[in-house]
């Protein structure tokens, strides 16, 4: 029967002592840059609480391992270049994982208006190549709503469709 399930080891189910948790914790945060609620979460997933895990946050924190300003710039900017977000959705997300306002702010203005601009217009052409069989309304309608789904402002957007 080739879809029986197959019999693995049991698994290590002791409790991971701090120096173990530290140690996965540490390489978490070393494959790339972690929010502090990420952190936190992961301390949790170990099994670690109360004391012994806000030690290991201090300690990890005060290390370098995370910094929320890292963490934001790193994000906006990796989001923006790889998966082309506008700064709608950036914003909305670095909220979402408990980045200040002002950080969030300050990570955005990293983004350079020229090049926020090229991808805009990159990602305006290839939508609107794609829906060229489309009736000129629906073409717009459907290319405004791709657009503020990327996270582009509305103002830019319609703005643009009107020209």
């Amino acid at each position: 029967m080739p879809f029986q399930k197959k019999k693995t080891a049991p698994e290590d189910t002791r409790p991971l002592t701090p120096d173990e948790a530290l140690a996965k914790v540490e390489q978490f945060c070393v494959y790339r840059e972690r929010s502090p609620r990420e952190v936190a979460d992961k301390l949790r997933e170990l099994g670690q609480t109360g004391e012994v895990a806000e030690q290991i946050f201090g300690l990890l924190r005060d290390e370098g391992f995370f910094n929320e300003e890292r963490f934001a710039h790193a994000f906006a900017g990796g989001k923006f270049r790889i998966n082309h977000w506008g700064k709608v959705k950036i914003r909305l997300e670095l909220r979402a994982r408990g980045i200040p306002p002002s950080l969030v702010a300050e990570a955005l203005a990293v983004i350079p208006d020229e090049e926020y601009l090229v991808v805009f217009q990159k990602l305006m052409e290839q939508k609107r190549a794609q829906l060229a069989r489309e009736t000129p309304a629906k073409r717009r309608q459907k290319l405004a709503a791709y657009l503020i789904q990327a996270g582009f402002e509305q103002e830019m957007v319609f703005e643009e469709l009107k020209s």
